[in-house]
């Protein structure tokens, strides 16, 4: 049964992302294995980049169980190419508002919430391939409740 629901609303997902707005130039969804996110396992997403001049704007979606424990999550986060690290930073993403109730959208008891990468966008100096890496920072090993994390980036310059 948890499966056929995982299966219905991860269809429900890909009509919703379909059915509204532009479609991302990249978009990759990484599963989590057992809803059991090991502090150790990097979530990686490769993106090769052709246009240096558009400003891209970076969203995570990041699905999760009705009973995660917490209301927020932290994350680590860089941004590599082949020189090295080109972004870095930690955030911490509010999944609850503070009376408690689940921000984003759900079905089957699973919420989705799309979050922005950052509040401006990102421009990439080279063209290549950049390698976003995302981990969790929470206390928990491992962190329960994190269905899937997606990586979609949408072209912001009107070339959409």
């Amino acid at each position: 049964m948890h499966l056929i629901l995982r299966i219905c609303a991860s269809a429900a997902l890909a009509i919703l992302v379909a059915s509204c707005g532009p479609s991302p130039e990249f978009m990759v969804v990484r599963e989590i294995d057992g809803e059991a996110w090991h502090r150790d396992s990097m979530l990686v997403f490769e993106v090769t980049v052709t246009d240096t001049i558009a400003t891209y704007r970076v969203e995570i979606d990041l699905r999760h169980a009705g009973d995660y424990s917490y209301r927020n999550l932290y994350l680590g986060r860089d941004v590599l190419n082949a020189a090295g690290t080109v972004y870095e930073d930690t955030v911490e993403f509010q999944l609850a508002s503070p009376d408690g109730r689940w921000l984003g959208d759900g079905i089957a008891g699973l919420k989705t919430l799309s979050l922005a990468y950052r509040k401006e966008g990102l421009r990439f100096p080279k063209a290549e391939t950049y390698r976003f890496r995302i981990q969790h920072l929470m206390r928990d090993e491992p962190l329960r409740g994190i269905h899937s994390v997606a990586l979609k980036l949408y072209r912001s310059d009107g070339k959409n």
